[in-house]
């Protein structure tokens, strides 16, 4: 049986995560289901896992890659490793690849352009799923491929996006999750939703481009008359590439995900992440088939759909039972209403959501492609805390357009948010390829302009005013590995989610779950705290199911 090794570069940069180190995404897993559909034996490894494989590397006959394009350095990390102690085709995926014609300085055989099922599906049917590259005649007839002939970039052109019902008939895997050495501790991210609602065009790049046509079509258009833009403008918000990439909102179906959730239990998971774009675009693509779904505001949320979901996941006894959680990764305020707001409470009261507010200049919203308004936000914000829910809430510092009146604007909304959400997450703009924005240049540090420090300070101030708010308080929490600066403390997870925690003296409740009281508070994203009960040993659980 051919042995497939899955590396896992996404968010590392430069070989290891600079942030949210407890993730781990939904896309490597969706690969190794197909994978795993023709019959190869694969395994995923993040890459700082992957760099200490050594000989043990010779066991698998080809490597595969997940990266974003800012992860272009962990990439060649990896294959620079791979090449000293294995052999086999190389084959890159994941948002790096809508880079693609930056890609000649990478010694890779082949990419997958955008959703990789199809385009693997076929790579694997061609000799793949014995370790044999395809030909490079047989590769230009493969549509979504990216390779080198004579040392020159060839794209042989995006595929369709998938439907709802080509997608609902791919397994991820969930055997492979346990190539990650803590993932009993991780939020471990089941892929709800793929791709995104938002099909607005951000009217600042119309502006440079001679001006908007004025059709209207991706604000008033149908469905399907929103896919394409006269101008050519790449859809969405025009520093993001989900909409491009991966297309509109399309649903998997509710088994298939309640599922998926079950297995992940049966090996250990404890923290599941329901991830989408938006939550609440759940089931609204089924409303408007055979159009894809591109608007995000209207038809309202299926709520039908919504609660079967909810339903059929929280009655899995261990998620009833309180021993799994379960929480949301992302809503827009565009769908959050009364009716919504208290959907949500009903099954995630206490957990934390994300929303998207990026500036807090309506003007600047629209010119950047937003699909809904600072005050929309505000109301979403207000709704979602009334229900229970802990709004997490984005900004981004050094987006085109940023301006004083803008950044004015952004305090302004930061303050009144400041009473409503649990954290502020700031973002520094980095135009990513084949997004609106890939061509801007990248702005300076919050260090050197003054207005992007501005936003970064005000939020650094008011997360730190979030966390003196638990010192006293006692959450429960999984405890992981030493600290990597200073190993007389272990770091702990919050459950579902929340503050990461360093524990003093803790190596022997390595892999337990227990409460833990907040003593102090280190940074706005570090706080203090201390064992005062153990719970259970999360990671025995594990090992015994793996």
């Amino acid at each position: 049986m051919t042995r497939a090794i899955i590396v896992d570069c996404l968010g590392r940069v430069k070989g290891k995560r600079l942030s949210t180190v407890d993730v781990i995404g939904a896309g490597p897993r969706s690969v190794a289901g197909v994978l795993e559909k023709h019959k190869v034996y694969v395994y995923i490894k993040p890459i700082e896992e992957f760099l200490r494989l050594k000989h043990k590397v010779r066991t698998y006959d080809m490597l595969l890659l997940s990266a974003m394009s800012t992860d272009k350095q962990a990439v060649m990390m990896a294959i620079k490793y791979w090449k000293k102690y294995g052999k086999g085709p190389i084959i890159l995926g994941g948002p790096i690849v809508f880079g693609y014609y930056s890609l000649k300085e990478l010694e890779f055989n082949v990419a997958v352009y955008g959703e990789a099922e199809k385009t693997l599906d076929e790579l694997l049917e061609l000799g793949l799923k014995d370790a044999e590259l395809p030909s490079l005649d047989e590769l230009a007839n493969v549509k979504g491929v990216v390779f080198k002939r004579k040392g020159e970039i060839v794209f042989t052109g995006r595929r369709d996006f998938l439907k709802r019902n080509v997608l609902n008939q791919y397994k991820p895997s969930t055997r492979s999750i346990t190539g990650y050495e803590q993932y009993w501790a991780y939020r471990v991210y089941v892929e709800v939703v793929r791709g995104c609602s938002n099909f607005h065009r951000p009217l600042i790049v119309t502006k440079e481009k001679g001006g908007c046509k004025e059709c209207s079509a991706c604000f008033k258009g149908s469905m399907l008359e929103r896919l394409t833009c006269p101008l050519n403008v790449p859809p969405g918000c025009g520093y993001c590439s989900v909409p491009a990439l991966y297309g509109p909102s399309r649903s998997r179906n509710p088994e298939a995900i309640i599922e998926e959730i079950k297995d992940m239990i049966r090996y250990g998971v404890t923290r599941i992440v329901l991830s989408a774009s938006d939550i609440l675009d759940y089931g609204r693509d089924v409303l408007v088939e055979p159009a894809p779904l591109t608007d995000p505001k209207h038809p309202p949320p299926n709520i039908e759909w919504l609660r079967k979901l909810f339903n059929g996941i929280f009655n899995i006894d261990e998620v009833s039972k309180n021993e799994v959680h379960v929480f949301l990764e992302n809503t827009k305020a565009s769908l959050v209403n009364e009716t919504t707001a208290k959907l949500l409470g009903e099954y995630f009261k206490g957990s934390p959501i994300h929303i998207g507010c990026e500036t807090g200049s309506i003007n600047h919203a629209i010119l950047i492609g937003r699909p809904s308004t600072p005050k929309d936000v505000i109301e979403a914000t207000k709704l979602l805390r009334k229900y229970g829910l802990k709004p997490y809430v984005y900004f981004i510092h050094g987006l085109p357009g940023q301006n004083i009146e803008t950044v004015k604007k952004t305090l302004e909304v930061m303050d009144i948010l400041g009473k409503y959400v649990e954290k502020f997450t700031v973002y520094k703009f980095t135009p990513i390829p084949g997004t609106a924005f890939e061509k801007y240049p990248s702005p300076p540090s919050a260090k050197v302009d003054r207005l992007s420090r501005a936003i970064v300070e005000e939020a650094r101030k008011m997360n730190m005013k979030f966390k003196k708010q638990l010192v006293g308080k006692t959450v429960t929490a999984v405890i992981v590995n030493p600290y990597a600066k200073n190993t007389e403390y272990n770091v702990a997870y919050t459950l579902p989610h929340g503050p990461v925690i360093l524990v003093k003296n803790a190596r022997r409740y390595y892999g337990f779950k227990a409460l833990v009281k907040i003593s102090n508070v280190i940074s706005d994203r570090l706080v203090m705290g201390e064992v005062v009960k153990v719970l259970s040993n999360v990671r025995l659980r594990a090992l015994k199911r793996k």
